[in-house]
Parts: C-alpha cells; structure tokens; sequence
C-alpha cells in the first residue's frame, strides 16, 4: 500500500513538473479580476447588513417606546378610541375630531421613523461602500506591486547571472525558481544562445588545435631543411639573406603555432591539479630566463618590489599555468619596451590576496582606450602584423587563459601613456 501511494506521488509530481508555467499576465488579470469580485461581494454584504442593522435598531427603538408607533384609521373605526392614547382625552371616550387629529399625529410620527432609517441606512451604506473600496483600493495596489516584484525580481536575477557569464567560457546557464511564462521563455532563449555561443566556440577552438596540429609538422619539416641546407653552403652568398630571412619567418611561424596549441589546450582542457610552490623561486627563474633578451634591448630589470617579501612565500595554484602566465607577462614587456627602458616585477598582498605587478615602459600609445582588445588573440595594440615589431598578438591572451584555469584575476593598465601595467592576483594563497 506504501509502495503504490509512493508511485502514485512521484506520478504527480512528474505532471506537476511538467506543467508550463502560467503567464505573469494571467496571474495579474486572475488576481486583480478576483479581488474586484470580492469587493463587490463585500459592498453587497455590507449594504445588506447596514441595512439589517439600521431597520432592526429602529424596531428596537421604536418598541422601548422612544418614537411612537404609528397606526391607522381603522383602529378608530373598529374601537374609535386611540390606542395608548386615551390619557389625551382623560381616560374618556375622543370625540371623532380630536381622533382624527391624533391620527394625524400619529402618521407624522410614522413618516419622521421612516425617514430616521432612511437616513439610517443611506448613512451607513455610504460609509460602508466607501471604507470597502478604500480597503479593496489598497489591496489591489498591494497585490499588483507583489506581482510585479516577483517580475522585476527574476528579470533582475536574469540580469545578474548574465553579467556573471564569460562569453569565452559560458559553461554556466541562467536558472530560475518558479518562473512565470515570459521570464521562462526569456531564460531559454538566453540559455539556447549560450548554447551556440559555446559551441560556436568549441568549433573554433578544434578548428583552431586541428590546424595547428596540421601545420606543425610541414612548418618543422621546412625549417629544418632549411637550416641544414645553409649548414652544408648549398647556398651562394647573393641568396643566403633570402634563405635566413625565410628560416626566420619559418621559425616565427613554429613559435606561432606552439603558442596557438598551448592557448587551445588551457582553454578546453585546462588542467585543474594544485600544490604549493614558492611564488619568489618561480619569479626568479622566468625572469633569469629572459636575462640574454632584456640585455639585448639594454633594458634597467628592477626587482626591488621582490626584497621585502618573504623568501619562503607559497602559494596554493598549478605550477605549470602559473610559469607561462608569468613567462608570457615578462616576455610582452621585452618585446613591447622600448631600447634602454625598464621592467619592474613587484609582489603586493592584500588580506588573503597575492598580486604579482610587472610594469614596463613603452613608446606612447596613440590609441590608449583599446586596452581590453590586447587581450584578444592577435591583436598587437598600435602595431599591425606588417610591422617589425616582434610577438605574434597570443601573449596576454594565454595569460589570460592561465588565469582562467587557475581562478585568478588579470588585468591591464597604463598608469601612464609610455607605462604599461599588468598584474596577476593569486585569490587564494597559504603561507
């Protein structure tokens, strides 16, 4: 018995789940239609108890004796004595002139009674009515500005989840409790568009990983043969510039495409291991790392922003992610510097926050409200791909990605137009 009353309610349920949700235009005409109805029921009520009350208290008044009763002719006719008003005449018989005058009396007092509860009752029916819709009115606005709210609500939850989306990452979908017709609607639409959104991506991204895998290997081939080729002079002097210049170019292209390959694989497949490494160490060693390029461009390397922090600092992130985040940042500052600038790398705490700063000195910018296109692939701010400019437009777009996979925040600035500011911060470190 158990068992099938357990069937029984996850059938209704399933119906109950089922069941589209009723429009929030509905509800509102439903709602308010039926509280007018009982407005006007409750003005009907209170007009017949108004008067029930009024002609009631009249009888009541009228039996105590208070007004006096009202009677007819035919009362003299049938006794030609005045009921309850014999003391008019002494206690003796009325003549038919003073009968007639008292009955006169009589119907004047009956009249003055029915006009008493006229008024009575017009009275309390007035007041009754009015307090009713005043009461009705204030229900109404109640009610309407309610279901409202819990429009205005979803839309604003709509609106929230929406500004949390990353339109590069939108693995998140917008969900509602208990949502009516037009929010559901406007909720799937939303969702169906994130859907092909991260399709759109993941299409992108495989075209993106297949190419490059494709290129690899012809890229690698070229280059090498190349450079055997000039290894053994198989080349006369007038072309060897045209065959370095393409090993250069070949070269350039294999980086690109590594670079391409490391962005596809943080973005679909990021790998999500932690361990404690010491923050300063890996520092250290990428900046050791460019100490040949920064010499080249006789760059001022500026690591005091390092002294005044611990030389054991760890931090709980991925290794890995955090070494090519940290590579690439130092590696756009020396590509994008200028002959005889400066690179400062910092470390700055906030509560349970760690942020990594390296700022560098650029030539001035033309354009200094594209910050946020730099983190697009291939895009390289001022310099166009025709330029001698070195670096390819991936740099701060894998940092991003690292970022991405490891939970921390990047951004970009420029504290000045010939600085340029990127910092990493850790969101949670341990000591």
């Amino acid at each position: 018995m158990i068992a099938k009353y357990a069937a029984w309610r996850d059938v209704l349920r399933g119906f109950g789940h089922l069941r589209s949700p009723i429009s929030f235009r509905i509800r509102l005409a439903t709602s308010v239609g039926a509280l007018l109805l009982i407005m006007l029921l409750a003005v009907i009520l209170v007009q017949n108890v108004s008067l029930d009350w009024a002609f009631q208290h009249q009888v009541d008044t009228v039996a105590t004796g208070n007004v006096n009763h009202g009677f007819s002719s035919e009362d003299f006719d049938s006794a030609h004595v005045v009921p309850n008003y014999a003391e008019a005449c002494d206690a003796d018989q009325c003549d038919s002139e003073t009968a007639d005058n008292l009955i006169d009396h009589g119907e004047a007092e009956t009249r003055g009674a029915v006009l008493t509860v006229r008024d009575g009752v017009v009275q309390w029916m007035r007041y009754g009515s009015l307090a009713v819709f005043v009461v009705a009115m204030l229900l109404a606005v109640l009610l309407v500005w309610r279901l409202s709210g819990a429009l205005t609500m979803q839309l604003d939850s709509i609106s929230r989840q929406a500004v949390q989306l990353d339109p590069d990452h939108p693995v998140t979908r917008i969900v509602l409790d208990h949502p009516d017709a037009e929010t559901s609607k406007l909720a799937s639409a939303l969702n169906g568009m994130l859907d092909r959104i991260e399709q759109s991506n993941e299409l992108q991204r495989s075209f993106i990983r297949n190419a490059s895998h494709e290129l690899k290997t012809p890229v690698t081939t070229i280059g090498a043969s190349l450079e055997a080729l000039m290894a053994q002079s198989r080349f006369t002097d007038d072309v060897k510039p045209a065959v370095q210049h393409a090993i250069k170019a070949n070269r350039k292209s294999g980086e690109l495409i590594a670079s391409l390959l490391e962005l596809s694989h943080i973005q679909t497949s990021p790998d999500a291991s932690r361990e404690s490494i010491n923050l300063l160490e890996v520092i250290r060693k990428v900046m050791a790392a460019h100490v040949d390029q920064s010499s080249e461009r006789h760059l001022n390397v500026d690591l005091s922003g390092l002294a005044g922090v611990d030389d054991m600092f760890f931090v709980e992130t991925n290794t890995r992610y955090l070494t090519i985040a940290i590579d690439n940042l130092v590696r756009n500052a020396i590509v994008h510097n200028i002959d005889h600038g400066s690179i400062s790398c910092s470390i700055r705490e906030a509560g349970e926050q760690v942020a990594i700063v390296i700022d560098n000195t650029t030539a001035t910018v033309v354009n200094s409200d594209d910050m946020d296109n730099l983190l697009q692939p291939f895009h390289r701010g001022d310099n166009s791909r025709m330029s001698s400019c070195p670096g390819h437009g991936l740099g701060l777009s894998i940092v991003a990605a690292c970022a991405n996979a490891i939970d921390a925040t990047f951004a970009i600035s420029r504290p000045a137009p010939d600085m340029f500011r990127a910092s990493l911060t850790l969101n949670t470190s341990a000591r």
